[in-house]
């Protein structure tokens, strides 16, 4: 083997516990250690890793270790390059580790480039998981490797992009005749990929060697959880210097340099902006923490760099699914594209309703519309237009319909005659070989020998490899290894007995499911739960309804059988299902409906998908409260039949024109929460002047989760919990001298009820003895919602409860809009307590305490604006919210033009047809 090839350059920054598993990995290379050329830059680690990493370079003359104030990975990597020595550098992180054969596979493939084409080198990426040492190679960018090893022209695949550092080499000679090193201002991420393009961008051709055969294992996901590409749009950087200096900098440093920007360099762009649409996209996204300023830069700087992108490139980017919108609000958003030829996607079409949905994309005014079927106008059954927002801005609208079935449909936009397709003319996945060039030639590798005693020999050299990496990041010995390997594949057999016992059990399951007697009980039930260990809620009230009045449904309540709540409503004669049961498969697969108070997805599909497919069942939400901030990106993803809403301002926000919410009025409807028909006769039943209670139960954060959820004990949680802002002010206030003199004076019951996130600390809590604290699970909510003249809360919905049933409110926003700003899961709706609350908002301790003795003082009756609002906003006071849900769902199984109306649903409900510009 040719000495003089490899220089690694190692960042070093607060990894000791990783340390010893990377070395350990570059002793048992195949490869000569003492052959490589190892600079490890310690970055100001505050823990042991340099000291380990000196030690063992104690003896390895090839090895130097530097140390400089922290600067951050590319200033290490920077300071790392001014020192090597040898004709290839890659970038390793001491957080990882190699495949024993990981140096010896890339010096075999250098000589087997015959012509010393390539210019840059790749090694497969593992991923692998830090507790389970479990490994995957489904890395989108790894599909380039599927064909083994081979030389690859950018230019002509420029799907073939690679951009991590640790699995690349690059020449030194060229890092240093172009002086090029990393961009230290490029944060939280993408400094490798701009080295990569400018680099690629500066030699004659981009041809990159793929060394499919040499694995390196990246740790996925540290247990500390301290990875740098965790959390990244948590970093206010990624909306300034990423963009900036990253994206649009790379792709300016490249056009500089080859004179153009290449597609290759376009592609590294998009395969990473697509990943930020993406997480934007998701419920818990830390975008939602962008302040208005860095969202205005981000799009600023996103027009940009969308002016450098191809639209050849947009119509054809398929490293990984853009998906319908994000290739549309490119070309029309960004790029301005029109295209004169309108297309219409058809989408699902219900045979029972006897409806079909439609979608077209759209900037600027709504097209004026113009529906045929079957020869005959039409208007829709229902419409309304999406808006798609990405950091606050709107990027894209999406026109929905829904139009009555038929053989032929003809729909006109503008007065012309749109295309309808099923297709969503994106571009997919071409599973293409990458094109061939003459000029590239690599010679035949060893271990390639054909037959059965070849197979044999690689899987046995596969075997042992993979028996040593996993010793190395477990950090065990041999004989513990080969235990565990033992205990893998025992454990692996017996799965794979239990799960072939498991499927022919499935399967008679489905056949029991569909015989005669089975259908008799089951078929076209009514399912009905709550949460899977606990009713009280949504689904148990409708259920008592249907009991009660519609003694003609086949409906039966699924729940855990031994959760608390299975004597009460077996003693109250329910027709029970154990949660997972065999009764609840064939219950499942016969029900024509689910209804639920929760869209969690075990609850969505109370059975497993996997081993029963979906059934035939509509789901139906009944929802745990009442929806105020932005829910979409949760309630977009979910197969929803009928949706309840309960006040005007939920209905329009989800319903209505110009939300962020896919579901039309044909789906959501305005028919108030079971659960509220009995809170009303309660609360006329409790006098708001006769209760003694005074109820604090504020809702959790994200932030206070995280804090807690890592403690040891219960006990330590409690203190954790107090640190922090949130715990801190709400022990204040149950704390307070002024509450116990309240209490004690007015005779008052002061009673705690935290939200279920975090209610296992609070009997570790020092709480004052006037303080009852209580559980969801062991009262009932709408109990203690009657029994209290007044609520203090945070951003509960539970307060709409609260004012629904009577009661006085009072909101203590101690981190005011914080709570939008990374804090917790929420997304700012439409909702705004000023404006919409029903009590006063209250910025401290000090202000819910005034506004609580003030509503004391006088007698306990809510003052008239906030009465007014309350009515306002809800709807419906007659306790027919279970009546009207009922109809909803049977209208699920008519044609639509022989629905029923729901009894009692005001005239002002929203549009369910568009405006005066449709035929």
């Amino acid at each position: 083997m040719a000495k003089g090839q490899f220089s690694l350059v190692v960042a070093l920054y607060n990894v000791a516990e990783y340390v010893p598993a990377f070395l350990k990995s570059l002793e048992i290379q195949s490869y000569p250690v003492e052959d490589l050329d190892i600079v490890v830059i310690d970055d100001g680690s505050t823990d042991e890793s340099a000291q380990l990493v000196a030690q063992w370079a104690q003896s390895r003359p090839n090895v130097r270790l530097v140390r400089k104030t922290n600067g951050g990975p590319g200033s290490a990597r920077n300071a790392g390059l001014d020192l090597i020595r040898n004709e290839w550098v890659t970038f390793c992180d001491p957080d990882d580790a190699f495949h024993p054969g990981y140096f010896e596979r890339i010096a075999d493939f250098i000589t087997r480039d015959t012509q010393q084409s390539a210019q840059m080198l790749t090694g497969r990426l593992v991923q692998f998981n830090d507790a389970s040492l479990q490994t995957s190679q489904g890395h989108l960018l790894n599909r380039k490797f599927r064909l083994g090893d081979q030389l690859v022209d950018l230019d002509l695949n420029p799907e073939c992009i690679h951009m991590h550092g640790p699995t690349t080499f690059l020449r030194r000679e060229v890092l240093d005749t172009h002086n090029l090193r990393f961009d230290e201002r490029i944060r939280p991420k993408f400094e490798d990929a701009h080295l990569i393009g400018r680099y690629l961008a500066s030699v004659s051709r981009p041809v990159v060697g793929l060394v499919a055969s040499a694995s390196y294992y990246y740790r996925r996901q540290r247990q500390s959880g301290a990875s740098l590409v965790q959390g990244t749009w948590g970093d206010p950087r990624a909306y300034s210097d990423l963009p900036e200096h990253g994206w649009l900098g790379m792709l300016e440093a490249v056009r500089e340099s080859a004179g153009q920007v290449p597609h290759w360099a376009q592609y590294m762009v998009l395969y990473d902006l697509v990943w930020f649409y993406i997480d934007d996209k998701r419920m818990h996204s830390d975008t939602g923490s962008a302040t208005p300023e860095q969202q205005t830069n981000m799009h600023r700087l996103l027009e940009s760099i969308i002016a450098l992108i191809d639209q050849d490139v947009i119509d054809t980017f398929s490293v990984v699914s853009q998906g319908w919108l994000f290739h549309n609000i490119l070309r029309s958003h960004y790029k301005g594209l029109r295209t004169t030829a309108r297309s219409i996607v058809e989408g699902s079409t219900d045979p029972v309703q006897e409806v079909t949905t439609y979608h077209y994309l759209y900037q600027d005014a709504l097209p004026h519309e113009e529906f045929d079927v079957d020869g005959v106008p039409r208007a829709p059954v229902a419409a309304k237009v999406m808006e798609h927002r990405v950091l606050g801005r709107i990027l894209i609208r999406e026109r929905i319909l829904v139009l009555p079935s038929g053989e032929e449909t003809r729909i006109r936009l503008d007065g012309v005659d749109a295309t309808i397709s099923t297709g969503r003319g994106v571009p997919l996945q071409a599973g293409r070989k990458p094109a061939p060039a003459s000029y590239l030639q690599l010679a035949r590798g060893p271990g390639t020998s054909a037959g059965r005693t070849g197979q044999i020999s690689r899987k046995l050299a596969r075997a042992r490899a993979s028996f040593t990496v996993r010793g190395v990041l477990s950090g065990q010995s041999s004989s513990r290894t080969a235990a565990a390997a033992a205990n893998r594949i025992l454990t692996r057999q017996l799965k794979a007995v239990a799960a072939k016992r498991r499927s022919a059990a499935d399967r008679a399951l489905i056949r029991q499911a569909h015989t005669e007697q089975v259908q008799a009980r089951y078929k076209d039930a009514w399912l009905l739960m709550d949460r899977i260990d606990r009713a009280d809620d949504n689904a148990e009230h409708l259920y008592r309804y249907l009991r009660q009045h519609r003694p003609d449904i086949n409906a039966f309540f699924v729940i855990e059988q031994d959760c608390p709540d299975w004597p009460r409503l077996q003693a109250d004669g329910f027709r029970l299902v154990p949660y997972g049961s065999d009764k609840s498969v064939l219950l499942a697969l016969n029900a024509a409906y689910k209804l639920s108070s929760h869209a969690n997805w075990n609850v969505e599909y109370p059975v497993s998908r996997e081993r029963f497919g979906d059934g035939e069942a509509k789901f139906i939400y009944l929802q745990h409260g009442i929806i105020k901030d932005d829910m979409s990106r949760w309630i977009n993803g979910k197969n929803i039949g009928v949706m309840v809403t309960t006040t005007h301002g939920e209905y329009e926000s989800i319903a209505g024109d110009n939300s962020v919410y896919r579901l039309s009025g044909h789906q959501s409807k305005l028919v108030g929460l079971p659960r509220y028909d009995a809170l009303r006769t309660a609360a006329l039943a409790t006098p708001v002047g006769q209760r003694r209670n005074v109820l604090i139960a504020p809702t959790w954060r994200q932030y206070v989760k995280k804090v807690i959820e890592v403690c040891e004990t219960p006990a330590e949680a409690a203190l954790a919990f107090e640190a922090t802002d949130f715990g801190a002010n709400w022990m204040a206030l149950l704390r307070s001298t002024e509450l116990k003199e309240l209490s004690v004076n007015s005779d008052l019951s002061v009673v705690f009820m935290p939200h279920p996130e975090f209610e296992f600390v609070v009997p570790y809590l020092d709480l004052p003895e006037y303080v009852q604290a209580v559980r969801y699970r062991d009262v009932s909510v709408q109990d203690e919602l009657v029994k209290a003249h007044t609520m203090i809360t945070d951003h509960s919905s539970i307060a709409f409860d609260a004012a629904y049933a009577g009661s006085n409110v009072v909101y203590m926003h101690f981190d005011g809009d914080e709570i939008f700003r990374g804090k917790h899961v929420y997304r700012k709706g439409y909702f705004d307590y000023t404006l919409h609350g029903f009590g006063p908002v209250t910025p401290d301790v000090d202000g819910a305490l005034r506004e609580l003795k003030r509503i004391v003082a006088a007698g306990s009756v809510r003052e008239q604006l906030y009465e007014e609002r309350v009515r306002a906003t809800f709807p419906f006071w007659d306790s027919r919210s279970c009546e009207r849900i009922t109809v909803a769902v049977e209208n699920l199984g008519r044609p639509w033009n022989q629905q029923h109306s729901l009894t009692g649903v005001p005239q002002t409900t929203g549009r369910t047809q568009p405006t005066g510009n449709t035929k």
